[in-house]
């Protein structure tokens, strides 16, 4: 049928597209495309992706922070690269908005893929099995019903054949088991090139078992952005009455940054009718829900824990009762398998681990853990597994009513306002406890928690016995420690451990904190504690000798020991950090030094530099290159050195060298940087004005720049207090020549 040329119409209908053309850079005369039809073709696919593409703009920004995870996302998608498979991984704990995530780039990048599928794994494989799971997602994606799977090897292997060829994009969302994975994505074979894969999961460690290698992971919201988001669900953009901004705040932390959480609180608030409430009333309200935490929000972070073995439950439950925020190498060392269990939590998104070391588990995660330590005993008090409820432990040590089924408690002591006088009798019937935490805040001496010497006794199954302000001179005389793994007793009434006549077996002892026990007079003999690797005696004012100390020991932290003369290092010592700082009395210092310096295993320590502060007003000779002031020149062959800064300080002000007091590294300009920091602190007592000299030595340092450089140590700019400052400083060149052959 031959086209109306001349038809009015179409003559408008043909000068419309011209226009429209033109306006999104389209020229239906140039000659470019092969025919009209092609133009509007392509002139209707542009225009509508640009019509998406604003939508889609809109559709996130109304997702507080969901901007900056497509971007980033984006990026690790690669979308420009068309011949590279790429397999990404989502990861987070639950309701922490991974699924919410995957959407949006599956709004934005599905439509330019022919073959495209977003499935729900977990929630399918609970219904039906992995096998019909594998037919669906090839329905889904090829929209070819009833294909015959004979098993799931079967289903692999149809996937990979069907799909080997085709440029697919597709999101794996909520996968919680391997052969999941295995069963529908196996490989970047299995799909054609330019395809994209994403999979959701709280399991990190599911995703590197299968060879995942790119990872994503979310984070909760940050205190700002959950206000944000809960005033954009409740207020629709609507500014909020005045005088609600302190209320808001402490709606929107109720969820603690976890965005499912915080969009249940908002329905729950908006369902209540916040926007027609008083602010007394809307009070009354965030008092509630502050004590009641939402059964929606449980059953989701719950489900992550339902499927962990038992001894990751009891680590899980232990560390959310006990340990939240203590450091992953303590923990490790005191719960049973405790570092891979650990490992386990961190793959699972149960727990976080910090740049520092130390584990963090959410909020909520904690609460959830808790929760169900009560369930276990049916809010049995006597029968409950942890108790760490000031009442709670305080009425069962009062009223000796704890049973075998109690293995920790803890007393925060600060809110102990009255006095509690236990007996040691009081543990007899807790003969399963391992960990007994009696503890005050940083600089809080003081307790109301009293401990009748006669007879008293401990639980004989501890690994953790942290009692500050302990009260008695010495270990209660039937106490045997053969399991400790930490004894911590800071601010302590302790004169000795225990009676001079008595050997303590302490073959576990990893850590033992006796700071600021001002009348502590002697340690017993260490030798012994063969796994000893860390010791505090910070502030024991009364200690004269550490002798007989073991090969273990990594660190040793003397501060502030005034009285202290002597301290004896095993000959083939691991000491990694040595700080006597303010040891005045010290008599042996030269030897000291030259015990540090020469004396050590040097084979496991390489990677980790030796770090000493010890009181001394010379730098020692075996420094053969000295300088005054914060500045050295280098060998430019410089290959393996050991270093030291001669540093003072004016009183009233004091130092002292914590792990994190110092850093290094070279820098590009050839300069090896050491960065000083120490823990500088006022006194609260009257001294004498003075200049304190100490030697800060760094030992076992490497150059890993090879060239002909100039390098200057120096140290950072002045302290705050113009009290401190650095006057000397030298280096020995252990190995200052690299051959020219071999």
């Amino acid at each position: 049928m031959k086209r109306p040329e001349g038809d009015e119409k179409v003559s408008k209908w043909r000068e419309a597209l011209t226009q429209v053309g033109g306006l999104v850079g389209y020229e239906s005369r140039v000659g470019k495309w092969e025919d009209e039809a092609t133009l509007v073709k392509d002139a209707v696919r542009e225009i509508s992706d640009k019509l998406y593409n604003g939508c889609f703009r809109d559709y996130i920004e109304d997702k507080v922070g969901m901007r900056s995870h497509v971007e980033g996302l984006s990026s690790l998608l690669e979308m420009e690269s068309e011949e590279e498979v790429r397999i990404i991984g989502i990861s987070g704990m639950g309701g922490v908005g991974k699924t919410i995530i995957a959407e949006c780039l599956y709004r934005q990048f599905s439509r330019q893929f022919t073959s495209h599928c977003f499935l729900d794994v977990k929630e399918n494989c609970k219904q039906e099995s992995l096998l019909y799971l594998q037919g669906h997602f090839l329905f889904k994606i090829l929209g070819i019903e009833h294909i015959k799977l004979a098993n799931v090897g079967a289903g692999s292997h149809e996937i990979k054949t069907r799909l080997q060829h085709q440029k697919v994009f597709v999101v794996l969302d909520d996968v919680d088991q391997e052969e999941q994975l295995h069963g529908l994505a196996n490989d970047t074979s299995w799909f054609g090139p330019g395809s994209r894969i994403i999979i959701t999961t709280r399991d990190k460690g599911l995703l590197q078992k299968c060879g995942v290698e790119t990872v994503y992971t979310v984070k909760c919201l940050d205190k700002e952005h959950a206000l944000q988001m809960f005033k954009q669900i409740v207020f629709k953009g609507i500014p909020p009455p005045d005088g609600l901004e302190q209320l808001l705040r402490r709606v929107s932390q109720l969820a603690y940054g976890l965005p499912s959480a915080l969009t249940d609180y908002s329905r729950l608030f908006l369902a209540w009718g916040i926007r027609t409430k008083t602010k007394e009333e809307l009070e009354e309200a965030v008092r509630k829900f502050e004590e009641v935490p939402q059964e929606t929000i449980v059953k989701i972070l719950r489900s992550s824990y339902t499927y962990l073995s038992r001894m990751v439950k009891i680590a899980f439950l232990h560390i959310a009762c006990l340990f939240n925020g203590d450091h992953i190498l303590r923990v490790g060392t005191l719960l049973d398998n405790g570092e891979a269990s650990i490992q386990v939590l961190v793959e699972k998104s149960l727990v976080e681990i910090s740049a520092q070391g130390c584990i963090n588990m959410h909020v909520l995660v904690e609460n959830m853990g808790k929760e169900i330590v009560r369930e276990e005993s049916k809010s049995t008090l006597q029968k409950q597994r942890i108790l760490w409820e000031h009442l709670d432990a305080r009425n069962v040590l009062r009223d000796k009513t704890g049973t075998n089924k109690i293995e920790g408690l803890a007393q925060d002591m600060c809110q102990m306002h009255d006095v509690l006088l236990i007996k040691g009798s009081s543990f007899n019937r807790m003969p399963n406890v391992k960990f007994l935490k009696f503890y005050t805040h940083l600089g809080d001496s003081g307790s109301n928690l009293r401990l009748l010497p006669d007879a008293a006794s401990l639980p004989p199954m501890l690994k953790l016995l942290h009692w500050d302000a302990y009260p008695l001179r010495t270990l209660p005389s039937l106490f045997s420690p053969q399991h400790l793994v930490e004894l911590t007793m800071r601010y302590s009434k302790l004169r000795f451990l225990c009676n001079k006549n008595r050997d303590l077996n302490l073959d576990e002892l990893k850590r033992l904190d006796v700071s600021r026990s001002k009348g502590l007079r002697e340690l017993p003999d260490l030798s012994s504690a063969v796994k000893l690797e860390e010791l505090v005696v910070e502030g024991c004012e009364k200690l004269k000798f550490l002798k007989e100390l073991p090969q273990t020991l990594k660190y040793l932290n003397a501060h502030g020991c005034k009285s202290l003369k002597n301290v004896s290092l095993p000959y083939n010592h691991y000491i990694e950090h040595l700080d006597l700082s303010d040891c005045s009395q010290l008599n042996q210092n030269e030897e000291l030094i030259t015990h540090f310096l020469t004396r050590g295993q040097n084979e496991e320590l390489q990677a980790s530099p030796r770090f000493a502060c010890i009181p001394q007003n010379v730098i020692p000779t075996y420094f053969n290159n000295q300088s005054r002031g914060s500045t050295i020149q280098l060998s430019p062959n410089l290959v393996d050195f050991d270093a030291c800064f001669m540093i003072t300080c004016a009183r009233p002000f004091h130092l002292k060298f914590s792990k994190s007091s110092y850093s290094l590294k070279w820098e590009a300009d050839g300069v090896f940087r050491f960065n000083l920091k120490p823990d500088l602190y006022l006194s609260l007592e009257t001294e004498e004005e003075e200049t304190i000299h100490h030697l800060v030595i760094i030992q076992g340092l490497n150059n890993d720049h090879a060239g002909n450089f100039l390098y200057s140590l120096q140290h950072p700019p002045r302290f705050d207090s113009p009290t401190v400052e650095i006057i000397a400083c030298g280096v020995r060149m252990n190995l200052q020549e690299i051959p020219n052959q071999i």
